[in-house]
């Protein structure tokens, strides 16, 4: 099962923004990799029908079923000041 490890700052802003957030592959710029990183934003995914959903902590967790390994633990936490605060994935 899904194992996702949320921090009391994190809970509190996806609630404040509609209690939806999703776990998906994070964009990346520069070189050539071949390792799919995991990204956090708020609200639900375009083309939702593709993605699990998982409830907790009263919050909907969108993940992409293909990069999300449920074998890992993931942590989501709460980073930087103000307006630039952002979900940060672990």
């Amino acid at each position: 099962m899904l194992q996702v490890n949320l921090s009391e700052q994190a809970i509190e802003n996806i609630k404040e923004h509609g209690g939806i957030f999703t776990l998906e592959e994070a964009p990346q710029t520069g070189c050539c990799t071949n390792i799919a990183f995991v990204g956090a934003h708020l609200g639900k995914p375009e083309g939702e029908g593709y993605f699990g959903v998982k409830e907790q902590d009263g919050i909907q967790i969108y993940y992409d079923t293909f990069i999300i390994k449920k074998d890992k633990r993931y942590e989501v936490v709460l980073e930087g000041l103000l307006k630039w605060k952002t979900l940060r994935v672990y």
